[in-house]
């Protein structure tokens, strides 16, 4: 290959490498903005301002304001079903595979809070109720998430490790759990990410209350 293709193939792809940063930039920008605004309150020229980036520039990566609002939750919605994945695949018994479920939605969460406000703000405590076209795709995502959480409860069934009952419907009493949880911690946090109910129900508290509503009580 020539010097001059050589040079213009690094190009092409520190002009990637620029397009992927500035793109995620954004998006972490729109995330911010949709938490702090909601969706509808929200602007592209607010977002522009916090991007650093001038609205006709944000044209260049996304196509308006549902494009964008759909794209940060398939952005951090995509990571959390990895998550649960995760769980699901990891070797060791029922519980431990739902404490490890606990553990790391608890840990992307707290780390992504910002999103967690931003599905509070935007879905409420009900993933029942979407109605708007750019949270289909969401619930969709929901809905493969408590199918694979159902995996974790189905094994616990059959091994005799968690209470005889519908896999999908304890999937579904988990999510709110978690949600709850989750909102205990994640509501009250300030903007760097610290919460004045830090250590008053820690996570192994949590455990114990998942422990208590889905294992099987010991006979005897």
């Amino acid at each position: 290959m020539s010097p001059v293709r050589d040079a213009a193939g690094l190009r092409a792809q520190r002009r990637r490498q620029h397009d992927s940063l500035s793109r995620e930039h954004i998006l972490d920008a729109a995330e911010y903005v949709f938490a702090r605004q909601g969706f509808h309150e929200a602007t592209l020229k607010e977002i522009a301002q916090r991007a650093e980036f001038s609205v006709g520039a944000l044209y260049g990566f996304f196509d308006g304001k549902d494009d964008l609002f759909a794209k940060v939750m398939e952005r951090r919605g995509s990571a959390i079903v990895e998550v649960i994945e995760r769980a699901v695949a990891q070797g060791g018994s029922a519980t431990e595979k739902l404490h490890a479920l606990v553990d790391g939605q608890f840990a992307y969460f707290r780390e992504h809070h910002r999103f967690y406000l931003l599905l509070q703000r935007t879905i409420g405590f009900s993933w029942l109720n979407f109605s708007a076209r750019i949270d289909e795709a969401s619930f969709e995502r929901y809905r493969k998430a408590i199918a694979l959480e159902a995996k974790i409860f189905a094994e616990g069934v059959a091994s005799g490790e968690f209470r005889a009952a519908d896999p999908e419907t304890m999937g579904e009493l988990f999510s709110g759990i978690m949600q709850a949880y989750l909102a205990h911690w994640i509501l009250r946090m300030d903007e760097r990410g610290n919460s004045p109910v830090t250590g008053a129900f820690p996570l192994e508290e949590l455990h114990a209350f998942v422990d208590r509503a889905f294992l099987r009580e010991p006979v005897g």
